[in-house]
């Protein structure tokens, strides 16, 4: 990201190079100074700088695009440190650099399905570089069957109450200038013993990677 941090600045010197050559250029037409050549050499500075400044600007403008729209943020870890047939454990560690504010969570099944809220902002919004707002809110076991899903104990915690906030955006948060959708967004899959997983919050929902 540092090297590309460079592109724009270089897109706009090449900018102001071929401008001061046009002003030059200007000049030289107003006071009648130099010949052809200088005139022609002028033409062929100004359309090269102004190309650089260009092909620098809509690179770099392209590759922000593609960083907004595939956007990508940690929300926390998952850890199971233990795993039976039909429930496991697991450790659920906020990505806040504070490893102590984990908690522990005992879920029946097989896999587990972390629930929530998101907000998708339109096109041109995230090409702005807008971020999605979200809510991580529960937390339950899921078995791989569904006569087991149908018979068998099930399990669910409450992540974070839903607020009055979310409540009005999943009524309305649609008629929001700006806002394409808002609905609840899900993730699942097995966890491995020992393995930990990354819970991530995307343009378009949650992911477990």
């Amino acid at each position: 990201m540092k090297f590309f941090s460079f592109i724009p600045i270089e897109g706009i010197i090449f900018g102001i190079i071929s401008l001061l050559l046009f002003i030059l250029f200007l000049r030289r037409i107003r006071r009648r100074e130099g010949g052809l050549f200088i005139y022609m050499a002028n033409i062929i500075g100004i359309i090269l700088f102004g190309l650089l400044s260009s092909t620098f600007l809509l690179l770099y403008s392209s590759f922000k695009n593609y960083h907004n729209f595939t956007y990508k943020k940690t929300i926390a870890s998952i850890v199971c440190p233990m795993k039976e047939s039909d429930w496991f454990v697991l450790k659920l560690i906020p990505e806040n650099g504070e490893e102590k504010n984990f908690r522990f969570y005992r879920l029946k099944g097989q896999q587990f399905i972390i629930e929530g809220h998101i907000v998708k902002w339109k096109d041109f919004f995230i090409s702005l570089g807008m971020k999605p707002l979200y809510q991580v809110n529960r937390l339950s076991g899921r078995y791989t069957l569904i006569e087991d899903e149908k018979q068998k104990e099930r399990s669910v915690y409450e992540l974070e109450k839903e607020s009055k906030f979310w409540r009005f955006m999943m009524r309305h948060g649609k008629l929001i200038p700006g806002v394409d959708a808002v609905y609840g967004t899900a993730s699942f899959t097995n966890p491995r013993e020992n393995d930990t997983l990354k819970l991530k919050i995307t343009n378009y929902g949650f992911m477990l990677q």
